[in-house]
């Protein structure tokens, strides 16, 4: 008898926290989105973690630190949170479409992509509509300029 192997999403949030997102990157970095264990629209933080850099770099409400995008494909979808750090923009994402399934990070340098986490193995998501109204995330008003690399 086979017995199907069950991978584990590895984050960087603590086992009081909940992972919102995370993933292990082609670069075999991980890539987290984590928050309290409770996060309402007033109350509690989320925060961005890759390797040692966190953002913000205290444990605050997302609401004044990051802005939430959704796109809509045929046969699927995508949802991203956006964050601005001095002159660099991530936009953590998902998306998926017919035929095709990408999740990542996107790093712009002045409006310029230079650089592309793709996620690879198992992944793990709450991003979306959803998420975002629950949270009280902000509309990036730049949505319709985002794309899925």
């Amino acid at each position: 008898m086979i017995v199907p192997l069950l991978f584990a999403v590895v984050s960087l949030c603590s086992s009081g926290e909940q992972v919102v997102f995370s993933c292990t990157t082609t670069t075999k970095k991980v890539v987290s989105i984590c928050s309290s264990s409770t996060l309402t629209e007033d109350a509690g933080y989320l925060q961005y973690r890759f390797g040692t850099f966190s953002y913000p770099s205290t444990r605050e409400h997302p609401k004044n630190y990051f802005l939430s995008g959704t796109m809509m494909y045929s046969g699927g979808g995508g949802a991203y949170l956006k964050f601005t750090n001095a002159e660099y923009t991530y936009a953590v994402f998902t998306g998926i479409g017919k035929g095709w399934k990408k999740e990542g990070v996107v790093v712009q340098k002045a409006g310029k992509q230079i650089a592309y986490l793709q996620c690879k193995g198992p992944w793990t998501s709450q991003l979306g509509p959803d998420f975002f109204d629950k949270v009280k995330i902000p509309t990036d008003p730049q949505q319709s300029d985002f794309e899925i690399p």
